[in-house]
């Protein structure tokens, strides 16, 4: 029954995102949404693959030509954040932990031409991202990776790669 409740949620805010965005948003009409929230500029565009579903608040923001596209039979898992002024693609049969951050885009401190470094962020499908983790811009993720917990990435990560981030604890 919660299931059928959870589907029942989301095709109402769907419709809505139908009416508000228009074209500019491109999904099935079944998902498990739940505690989503999307924000779409003028330029902005969503292409959601099925059966997405989530545990708790995800953030979707797509500001100025920002393009978001996710995969089918993704599962995000509570608290994610994903903003895109450029394009962040995540494929199919992705799971992604708690507290993540995806932006595809830096502040551009140095320079005052333009506010912001606008590239890409893509993940290949079948990739597990672990709790606590930031994909920042230009970071391209290949099929069947698993990203540890509490990793930054940014750059190149090869196919069928474990990326962790070796720490130190330091006690003074």
């Amino acid at each position: 029954m919660n299931q059928l409740l959870r589907v029942a949620k989301s095709i109402c805010k769907i419709a809505y995102w139908k009416c508000r965005y228009g074209s500019r948003v491109k999904t099935s009409w079944v998902q498990g949404f739940d505690h989503v929230s999307l924000e779409l500029s003028k330029g902005g565009q969503v292409v959601l693959g099925e059966k997405i579903q989530n545990r708790g608040n995800i953030h979707l923001i797509c500001e100025g030509n920002g393009r978001l596209e996710i995969g089918g039979h993704v599962f995000f898992n509570t608290n994610a954040c994903i903003t895109s002024l450029g394009k962040v693609q995540i494929g199919d049969y992705c799971k992604l932990g708690n507290n993540l951050v995806i932006v595809d885009h830096d502040h551009n401190f140095k320079n005052q031409d333009s506010e912001y470094l606008i590239g890409e962020v893509k993940i290949g499908n079948r990739v597990w991202v672990g709790a606590n983790c930031t994909i920042l811009k230009g970071a391209r993720i290949g099929d069947d990776c698993v990203i540890a917990a509490g990793s930054v990435v940014r750059g190149e990560v090869p196919t069928g790669t474990v990326f962790y981030q070796k720490r130190e604890n330091v006690m003074k």
